[in-house]
This record gives structure tokens, C-alpha cells and sequence, in this order.
């Protein structure tokens, strides 16, 4: 499946379905195995419990490698009320990296969210919460050495889509949302390797999604 395949599959299953995001999950796993990164965690075969300082938390991905993770991936989605959601998304998402980070600081983290226009309105500020998100997102992903503080992240993909535009078209400006999407998968993978330098096969190869039509 492509990217708008991916998104009408995530909009045909229920808010509450435990596995609505599974669709994505696999996306990304099969998008790191293109770059020469195989044995990611996740997806169908479901989340993965991962130690941290203060509580064990559930990851959507996780590479693990000669026993411990290394890289993380945080996946969600935000379809409606935003003004309600998104100050705690960027809440948790600090929390739950944090939490991760302090037992294990070497570690990657990684984020990406679906958010649909649809439910986009604007601030008091006048920007759009959308945009809003999103550049709150891009000044948390920036941990990279030295800057390795607890509540950063290492990259983050947003998928801004149209709920109300036909099925098979609903991932807005598609060429770009694919160029971001194999920038973060790409960026991942680099930090690990950085950090990780024994593990083996990580090439870096275009991705298989890159150019998909």
C-alpha cells in the first residue's frame, strides 16, 4: 500500500480500535528495511514494552539490538478537537521521551502523526494549529550530540491529510509528505548508525518510498 492507502486505512477503522495505527506501523517497518534496517518491532505483531526510569511505556516501533533498544518510534494521530488535543500530545510526548532517555540517553526517538485538515482551525495567534504542531515538533527534534536533553527527539514525520477529499487522495501536497517521510527515515537511521557503529547491513540507500509513482 502507499501513503494514501495507509490513511484510508487508518480512517476506515474505529477511534477506539487498539490497532488503528498498525497500517502506519508496517509502513515504516518496510521503510527502514528499504534503507538497509531490518528487524524493527512493531506493527501487527503490536507494541512494544520498553523500560524506562520511572515506568515501563509501550512503543509503536523499536529496534532492539544485542538486547536493548536503540531506537524507538512514536505514532500517532490527531483527527479532531485540537485545540483539545494537541497541548497534551506535545505533553506526552516530552514525558514518554524523557522517561525513555534518562535510563537510556544514547537512545534514538522518533515520532510521526497524522493530522487531518479537516479538524484545522486557527489560533488566537493567528497561525493554524496544524502549523502550530508542527513547529513545535521540528524545535523538539533536534537531539543530536552534544544536545542530548532529556525531552528532545531525533526526528519527526507529520502527515497532514483531508478526510474530506476522496478516498485514494487524502495526503495533502503527497510528492513533499513522501520527500519528509524518507528525510526522517533516512535521519533515523544516520543517528543510529552514529551511535551504534557494530550494527551491520544499515546502507544508505534510496528508499523504496521515495519516488513511489
Amino acid at each position: 500500500m502507499d501513503l494514501n492507502d495507509i490513511v484510508d486505512n487508518v480512517l476506515g477503522r474505529p477511534t477506539q480500535d487498539s490497532g488503528r495505527l498498525n497500517a502506519l506501523a508496517n509502513y515504516c517497518v518496510l521503510a527502514f528495511d528499504s534503507i538497509g534496517l531490518s528487524g524493527i518491532r512493531g506493527g501487527d505483531a503490536g507494541e512494544v514494552g520498553i523500560r524506562g526510569i520511572a515506568r515501563n511505556k509501550d512503543w509503536d516501533l523499536a529496534y532492539v539490538f544485542a538486547g536493548k533498544p536503540r531506537m524507538l518510534i512514536s505514532l500517532k494521530s490527531i483527527l479532531k478537537n485540537m485545540p483539545g488535543t494537541i497541548p497534551n500530545r506535545l505533553d506526552d510526548l516530552m514525558g514518554e521521551s524523557a522517561n525513555v532517555q534518562q535510563f537510556s540517553p544514547e537512545i534514538v526517538t522518533g515520532y510521526v502523526i497524522i493530522m487531518d485538515e479537516a479538524a484545522n482551525t486557527i489560533r488566537r495567534d493567528g497561525t493554524t494549529w496544524i502549523d502550530f504542531m508542527h513547529t513545535a515538533l521540528r524545535k523538539l527534534s533536534i537531539r543530536q550530540a552534544p544536545l542530548w536533553n532529556q525531552g528532545l527527539i531525533e526526528g519527526v514525520w507529520v502527515i497532514r491529510i483531508d478526510s474530506r477529499e476522496p478516498s485514494g487522495s487524502r495526503v495533502v501536497d503527497f510528492d513533499r509528505t513522501i520527500a519528509d517521510g524518507a528525510k526522517f527515515f533516512q535521519d533515523l537511521l544516520t543517528e543510529l548508525l552514529l551511535r551504534e557503529p557494530a550494527i551491520k547491513g544499515a546502507t544508505t540507500r534510496t528508499s523504496l518510498f521515495q519516488n513511489p509513482r
